[in-house]
């Protein structure tokens, strides 16, 4: 039953805020009206409230609904807080100023010094020091990391593409390493693959799934993660959704967690050289190696082509035990596993319909990822949650320039 002007929702200013950063940081009323699932009155007034903390403007130039009725854009305000965004890969680092809306507003690419814990905070704390914005509030500070994190402290767990040892305090270490006028930034670490998919669900492939399951791989091992009900799903301690050790083949290749023929060594880029009879290489080798395997299916090497319907078989295999245990009705596919879907999804989806038990294969739809910066976007959605959860208190409390 639609809302009425005296009962608007609970946290409601949050609720429309999120709405606007879903469309994209701009809306016309009537847009925002259908996403809250409210009346015109109920809009209005939360719309007010918006505007008395300075979150919201509205374009005069409006388009008119079908019934000539004027139906003014609103959008975020350009003096609005932002959030940075941080995204650790194995070798270089990326970081970002970030607008509601999911805009990135200014980005820095580096090589990592080293992948020392030390160096990599220093560099971390020297990035957000050239990002902090001049004029605009600063609501906090997101980190998406290739391993698993621990919540709610933000300990890095087990980050072997780091060579990290088995337990990292990141979320401390970078707040001891921030001047003093940041100590108090609210500092957040994530998964990167949970992550990537949080940023998909709200503003990519994944929009409007009921249970989003985001699978990506790069150069070695495979990540995952599932958005459930619009919240993403981490488990009692944020290690939920490891799909990159079901086994898909018991007598494959050796798994750095023990196991054999596990789903990351079975479908990485190491695995898609190494089916493709390409030589054992370097880390830093394998992107550009794995990209000629990619090109070389694409124009019809018959080699290539084998290797890819290998680890399709293999990706397939694993998406159908996940999806009779998740219960998924959208598959999202990333960095290599989409352009391994892209060439050959008949495999796939074969696999998928003979191997998943109760679910109809019409009834999952499978994508490939939509957003560019998907983890990075996600450390931002992670610094955004406060906002959309208590916007009131989290303004009152953000970092002004004015404060350094």
């Amino acid at each position: 039953m639609p809302r009425t002007a005296q009962e608007p929702a609970k946290n409601g200013i949050g609720e429309l805020l999120l709405a606007l950063h879903t469309l994209g940081g701009s809306a016309t009323r009537a847009e925002l009206t259908e996403r809250l699932g409210c009346g015109r009155s109920v809009t209005g007034y939360l719309l007010r409230e918006l505007d008395q903390l300075g979150m919201i403007g509205v374009d005069r130039e409006h388009q008119r609904s079908e019934g000539g009725r004027p139906s003014h854009r609103i959008r975020i305000a350009d003096t609005g807080p932002v959030v940075l965004a941080i995204q650790l890969h194995a070798a270089t680092i990326s970081a970002a100023r970030v607008a509601l809306g999911g805009r990135i507003l200014e980005r820095v690419d580096r090589d990592l010094p080293s992948r020392d814990v030390a160096d990599v905070v220093r560099e971390l704390c020297c990035l957000v020091g050239e990002l902090v914005p001049d004029e605009r509030p600063l609501l906090g500070l997101g980190i998406a990391v290739p391993g698993p994190v621990r919540l709610p402290d933000g300990q890095v767990r087990a980050a072997t593409h780091l060579g990290w040892p088995r337990s990292v305090p990141l979320a401390r270490l970078v707040r001891a390493e921030l001047p003093p006028h940041l100590t108090d930034l609210p500092i957040e670490v994530g998964n990167d693959a949970n992550l990537a998919a949080w940023a998909e669900h709200r503003h990519g492939a994944g929009r409007a799934a009921a249970q989003l399951l985001y699978l990506t791989t790069t150069r070695v091992g495979l990540g995952g993660a599932l958005v459930s009900g619009g919240q993403l799903f981490s488990g009692a301690h944020g290690y939920a959704i490891e799909p990159g050790h079901i086994t898909v083949d018991p007598a494959g290749a050796r798994c750095r967690c023990g196991s054999t023929g596990c789903l990351e060594v079975e479908a990485d880029q190491r695995a898609l050289l190494r089916a493709a009879g390409a030589p054992d290489l370097p880390d830093g080798e394998i992107p550009g190696a794995a990209a000629e395997v990619v090109a070389a299916a694409r124009a019809g090497d018959a080699r290539a082509r084998t290797a890819v319907q290998r680890l399709n078989t293999h990706l397939g295999s694993g998406l159908a035990s996940l999806a009779n245990i998740i219960d998924t009705d959208r598959i999202v596919l990333g960095g290599t596993l989409a352009a391994l879907y892209e060439l050959d999804p008949a495999t796939v989806r074969d696999q998928l319909a003979a191997r998943a038990f109760l679910v109809d294969i019409d009834e999952i739809t499978i994508a490939t990822e939509q957003l560019p910066d998907s983890a990075l976007l996600g450390a931002a959605e992670l610094a955004w949650h406060p906002l959309l959860t208590d916007p009131r208190r989290t303004l009152s409390t953000a970092h002004h320039p004015q404060q350094a």
